[in-house]
């Protein structure tokens, strides 16, 4: 089911505007486009974004972001291997 920008925005709890922002550099842009002319974001879609939010939360910059999950190599496992180790590193350096 496609999902609107406000709504895809909503679901992921980031606004409209950073939502455009990532269409506007090519991070992130929809799947398709309505004929009434709105973005529209997919599934899979929203799973990227979720990916892009993620590596933003680990101190990434947008542009590092986009090559990481752009590169046609991108691999979900090792990628959610990584969060989780990149996760547990951050929590032990937030004790010390």
């Amino acid at each position: 089911m496609p999902y609107r920008v406000k709504e895809a925005a909503d679901m992921v709890g980031i606004s409209v505007r950073t939502l455009h922002h990532y269409d506007q550099i090519g991070l992130l842009t929809p799947g398709s486009v309505s004929p009434a002319g709105y973005r529209l974001y997919s599934d899979r879609d929203l799973d990227k974004l979720q990916q892009i939010l993620f590596f933003k939360e680990l101190g990434f910059s947008l542009q590092e972001t986009g090559k990481i999950i752009n590169s046609p190599g991108f691999d979900r496992m090792e990628a959610l291997l990584t969060h989780k180790k990149l996760l547990v590193e951050k929590k032990n350096d937030w004790r010390h």
